[in-house]
């Protein structure tokens, strides 16, 4: 026995040969009949459940939405909403305008709406703000402009299990409580123990030895253990002059070390054209940050600080160096952007 009906499209087609299968074989499965007809089984269903229903499968006239009228309107409030608040989630927006996020998200790229990582920053009081765009511009007129390789070094705290530094961490499965608890939760200790280390790293992509310690860098130590013996020899296997910019710390521009990189022959930034309060121009914070990843992988606990030393280094030797190069490269153009003023920039992108 087979249905006959009237058909307008291509959709009622469908319709008609899969309510056409369910009456010429009762027996048989949805998900049989979709498989055979090459459709997902719950569309089988929803046919048959509104044949039973309807007892008709033909639409019925004035069903659906109104492209002409609603979607429009629904656009030009989802633009309003992000004109109002651009750091609405494409969720909120969804909920405001009774749509889905695959509508809100195809509308934003129609009327050419971009998503954008919000930067940090440190928040600077105005004097702050002031005296840093100065210097940034003392900086790059008598130093990044130079010929030379930039160098800059910090330390960081690194924890000894490598499973407690922070970072996301995620699971999959059907249900939460089906694992373990070794899976699903990650414990913390409150005082972990952690090691101290100390790096240099330069526009050219290379970096230094590194310096692993339990206890803390003190003038002595960063001149004798960093300086001396790791930083010199750094910048001496440079062929060409180098810049050495380290932080406001006020131990790195105590007069002994002054005296010792005037000694040294290191041109060292001095401590006037050193931007105060701008991390975001030394991106060695990053480096920190993708190493810490990229060793939170490995799952180890460091018992010494050889140990630690050992597995940095190796991984400074896989990734470091395009890390490094990609890292410093930036670091002029970045300065040369704060030191204009974001007047400037906004002047230059719309001229764009």
């Amino acid at each position: 026995m087979k249905l006959v009906f009237k058909m307008h499209s291509k959709q009622e087609e469908l319709l008609q040969q899969i309510l056409g299968a369910v009456i010429d074989n009762p027996g048989q499965s949805h998900r049989l009949i979709g498989k055979r007809l090459g459709i997902h089984h719950s569309t089988v269903s929803r046919v048959v459940k509104m044949f039973q229903e309807t007892k008709t499968i033909e639409r019925r006239a004035g069903s659906g939405r109104n492209p002409k009228t609603e979607y429009p309107e629904k656009a030009r409030k989802i633009r309003q909403y992000f004109k109002n608040n651009p750091n609405l989630s494409t969720r909120d927006v969804a909920k405001k305008v009774d749509s889905s996020k695959w509508f809100v998200q195809q509308t934003m790229k129609r009327v050419g709406l971009h998503v954008f990582k919000v930067k940090k920053a440190p928040n600077r009081t105005d004097k702050q703000n002031t005296v840093a765009k100065l210097r940034a511009r003392k900086l790059y007129r008598e130093w990044l402009v130079k010929p030379g390789c930039l160098v800059m070094d910090d330390e960081t705290y690194i924890k000894a299990d490598t499973k407690q530094i922070p970072g996301l961490e995620f699971f999959v499965g059907t249900s939460r409580m089906e694992f373990p608890e070794k899976f699903r939760k990650r414990k913390m200790d409150k005082f972990a123990k952690k090691y101290l280390l100390w790096q240099a790293i330069c526009e050219c992509g290379r970096y230094s030895k590194p310096f692993v310690t339990t206890g803390t860098i003190n003038g002595q130590i960063y001149r004798e253990e960093c300086l001396q013996k790791r930083l010199l020899p750094f910048l001496r296997s440079h062929r060409g002059p180098t810049q050495f910019w380290t932080d406001l710390a006020s131990c790195h521009y105590a007069k002994p070390l002054m005296d010792w990189y005037e000694a040294k022959g290191v041109n060292v930034v001095p401590k006037e054209a050193n931007p105060p309060n701008t991390p975001e121009h030394r991106p060695i914070e990053k480096f920190w940050a993708k190493m810490k990843k990229k060793l939170k992988k490995t799952g180890k606990t460091f018992k010494t600080d050889e140990a630690l030393k050992k597995n940095w280094e190796k991984l400074c030797k896989e990734d470091g160096q395009s890390l490094a190069q990609d890292l410093v490269s930036s670091v002029k153009r970045n300065v040369r952007a704060f030191r204009l003023g974001e007047e400037i920039q906004k002047i230059n992108y719309a001229k764009t």
